[in-house]
């Protein structure tokens, strides 16, 4: 299953929103925007699509909050491609042309009280019931989202419950916010440990997740998962020390505390032997996974590769994240980058293309933030422009008229400060 089209109107800070990327299938399509205009609001709405209103509600949400402020109805459609290989519709009748399917939720203020406002089922006409495909029992249509807090330690044990009271929502909890950690993922282990001393078939998984996580150019600096008891997970660092998956930083943690999700979660849906790609451990279900800022407690050299990691080693899932960093920007080559509206403005969201979108893939930190993008003036700090404006008067002056042995010390010092800025001495 992937989404081939998402409709947003009257949600948080969104007005109205059409995400259609070119490429419908599995790649990396990146989200951007300033802070307020809808990155995560965007991510929660696709994410309530996917589950449903049924198994929304046990999702704690202040719904009244949802609506955009002065409206009294919204709603979020999704447009879903499946997957005729994995997903299997659920319920009987006959299905029709399934080339694309659709699922939309509705929130109407009760007129009543004008204070709470109930979830429904949008109908589409002519198309198969969101509840035999996406929100039914059937096989497959899996997907999965994860919130900016993603860690193993400190959550809600309440809202933890969802993980097994509602495992639909539970696959998509944390993106709903701040206070779920991805705990079940520990227990996860150390059961599948059980299982692999009781000789299960289940136990092999654990096997094959040790050999996926240690696969080159995942963890950094060779850090290795090196066992799974009773004591806890335990991680070998760079230097050969033992040390607990709790004591690692919150880049590993957040990284892993995904993957171990990720992956119990596909273990619900399939098989070991199904999962993974024995000769190149490789996950080749497809699906669709949302992430809520990547890049969070990522180090710039983990920022730039994480991209091509996850699409390699996921090959067939569409990865939707959002980002602040331009670094998480160059793994769309095959996918899409989206642009909100600036908060307080009339834009419309939109696709980046062109030079845009090749300086953003191709380019460097600075042609990235040349197409604002970021949003303008980032590059430099308002003392740094000051200083370049002090350079080019040197520059000029040096010319012009020379300049003293002080003033050539001081150039040299900008000069080296600002090695890519061009200056007219070389200039002429």
């Amino acid at each position: 299953m992937y989404i081939r089209r998402v409709l947003i109107r009257n949600i948080r800070s969104i007005a109205e929103l059409e995400w259609r990327p070119a490429d419908k299938g599995p790649g990396w399509h990146v989200i951007l925007g300033d802070n307020g205009s809808g990155k995560s609001s965007f991510l929660r709405s696709v994410a309530l699509a996917l589950v449903g209103p049924k198994e929304a509600v046990a999702a704690r949400q202040d719904w009244n909050t949802w609506l955009r402020s002065g409206e009294d109805s919204g709603f979020v459609r999704i447009d879903l491609v499946p997957d005729i290989e994995y997903d299997s519709f659920s319920g009987r009748g006959r299905t029709g042309n399934t080339n694309v399917l659709s699922a939309s939720v509705r929130l109407d203020r009760v007129e009543e009280s004008g204070l709470e406002v109930e979830l429904e089922k949008r109908v589409t006409p002519k198309r198969v019931a969101p509840e035999r495909h996406v929100w039914g029992t059937g096989a497959g249509w899996f997907s999965a989202a994860f919130g900016p807090f993603r860690r193993f330690t400190g959550g809600d044990k309440e809202a933890e419950r969802s993980f097994l009271s509602n495992p639909k929502l539970g696959a998509h909890i944390s993106v709903f916010g701040e206070n779920v950690a991805l705990t079940e993922g520990l227990y996860w282990l150390r059961e599948l440990n059980y299982k692999k001393l009781e000789h299960s078939p289940e136990g092999g998984l654990l096997r094959r997740l040790k050999q996926f996580v240690n696969q080159e150019g995942f963890l950094s600096h060779s850090i290795k998962l090196k066992d799974v008891s009773s004591r806890g997970v335990e991680f070998e660092d760079a230097n050969g020390f033992p040390v607990s998956v709790e004591e690692l930083s919150d880049g590993y943690r957040s990284v892993l505390s995904m993957t171990f999700e990720l992956i119990r979660q596909l273990g619900r849906h399939y098989s070991e032997e199904r999962i993974f790609d024995d000769q190149n451990l490789r996950v080749t279900v497809p699906g669709v996974v949302m992430v809520d800022e990547i890049d969070a407690h990522l180090h710039p050299t983990w920022q730039k590769k994480v991209g091509f990691w996850l699409t390699e080693h996921f090959p067939n899932f569409q990865f939707i994240v959002t980002t602040h960093s331009p670094l998480i920007c160059q793994a769309s080559v095959k996918g899409s980058i989206f642009l909100l509206p600036r908060p307080g403005t009339e834009e419309e969201g939109r696709i980046l293309k062109g030079a845009d979108r090749d300086r953003l893939v191709y380019g460097d930190i600075l042609d990235a933030y040349s197409t604002e993008a970021f949003g303008a003036g980032v590059t430099r700090s308002p003392e740094a422009h000051k200083m370049q404006e002090r350079l080019a008067t040197l520059n000029v002056k040096e010319l012009k008229h020379g300049i003293s042995a002080e003033e050539k010390a001081e150039q040299q010092r900008l000069r080296a400060a600002f090695p890519t800025s061009s200056h007219l001495q070389n200039a002429l």
